[in-house]
């Protein structure tokens, strides 16, 4: 009953403040042209890290005749890489508020961009109740499952942006959206990942599992998780210890921003396993550096087969994957994934030994997969989406 009435409360504050600000919008716009024409860009309104940042650095070096601007959290530890571009907005301010009902433009990597509530804003689109921009999804992974609240009837958007060929295709083909919604126009992190990505690759192998739905058990009931007794097995393993020590690696935990705050509960005896911390350490980054990916599910092995590194998959708990996560879609990762398939800690331990011994190389095998994903692999996806957004 509280959460419910905290919700209402929400809610009401929403409704509120939207009537206020499209009246205050629509004077503001009237007289003032500094009000038109605006860019609002953003990701989670905490962060600076996915397409949302790189794209608006596109935007802010390539396009400083436009009127752009970036949601992000004062206190964000991303914040003062907006600041340096110019154009911070800080996050549910009043400012926010007017600036997002006046926008021409709302850009951003989660559901209803730029919103100063994510979710409230969500369910009020989908009852017809939305602001005036052009609302422009530029995802923060390639959707690779079946997500039915992502489908055209609960969710509105002018424009759906895919990083990959059947992604897109899977998309155009189920999801309900009008053909010129959904584009095949490749993710912004992307050109700046190709780019960066030319620089050798550090002794670093990155495990970077995704999470588990908002009803997976929290508190001690984590701890007997299959997912919380897999990987502190598999980083507590003197076999796992034995071979970065032979071949001289280091590896890093970093669990999916939602599972961050269960990262203390893990152990890492080995002086060469790393748990990272969110705050401290930068995604894109991880990706560059490492020679190898280890995850189980997680959208992020895209990105690191767009760079030709190979990778493993870790699936453990398949059945309650399922259960607590997303349902499956069109990708099948034995038949379409750029790595092997491993459900036990000895099977991933020995497809790890395998790689280290052929000098961490992504297969032929999979290469040609990598191919036939990746038709567009260039550093034209910032400039792409642009012209799509103008074109809207």
């Amino acid at each position: 009953m509280k959460y419910k009435l905290l919700r209402a409360l929400c809610y009401l504050k929403e409704l509120l403040a939207m009537l206020l600000c499209k009246l205050l919008g629509a004077v503001c716009r009237a007289f003032s042209p500094a009000y038109r024409g605006i860019w609002l860009v953003g990701e989670r309104g905490t962060d600076a890290r996915d397409n949302g940042y790189w794209f608006y650095r596109y935007l802010r070096t390539q396009h400083p005749e436009l009127r752009t601007y970036y949601v992000i959290a004062a206190d964000s530890p991303d914040a003062a890489k907006i600041a340096a571009l110019g154009g911070a907005v800080q996050r549910c301010s009043f400012r926010h508020y007017l600036l997002y009902y006046c926008a021409d433009y709302l850009v951003g990597t989660h559901v209803q961009p730029c919103a100063p509530d994510l979710i409230v804003h969500y369910h009020l689109a989908a009852k017809g109740i939305r602001a005036r921009g052009k609302q422009v999804f530029l995802q923060h992974g390639v959707t690779m499952s079946e997500m039915q609240w992502m489908h055209r009837e609960n969710l509105y958007l002018d424009l759906f942006v895919c990083g990959a060929k059947p992604e897109y295709e899977y998309i155009r083909d189920t999801y309900g959206f009008a053909p010129e919604v959904t584009r095949y126009l490749g993710f912004a992190r992307w050109d700046h990942l190709l780019q960066a990505g030319q620089a050798p690759c550090k002794k670093m192998i990155l495990l970077m599992p995704t999470w588990r739905g908002s009803h997976y058990p929290e508190g001690e009931a984590f701890l007997d998780t299959p997912y919380y007794k897999a990987f502190d097995s598999l980083l507590s393993s003197a076999r796992l210890d034995a071979l970065l020590e032979q071949y001289g690696y280091t590896l890093v935990f970093y669990p999916h921003i939602e599972m961050q705050k269960h990262l203390s509960r893990f152990r890492a005896p080995s002086e060469r396993v790393v748990l990272a911390d969110s705050a401290l350490y930068d995604v894109q980054q991880l990706l560059l550096d490492c020679a190898l990916l280890v995850t189980d599910h997680s959208s992020v092995f895209f990105d690191v087969a767009y760079l030709e590194k190979p990778e493993l998959y870790y699936q453990f708990d398949e059945e309650d994957y399922q259960r607590y996560h997303y349902q499956k879609g069109y990708f099948d990762f034995a038949r379409d994934g750029f790595g092997p398939v491993c459900t036990t800690e000895d099977a991933l331990l020995q497809a790890l030994e395998t790689a280290l011994q052929h000098g961490m190389q992504m297969p032929p095998e999979y290469k040609a997969r990598l191919a036939a994903f990746f038709p567009l692999r260039d550093t034209q996806n910032c400039a792409r989406i642009y012209e799509a957004i103008c074109g809207l």
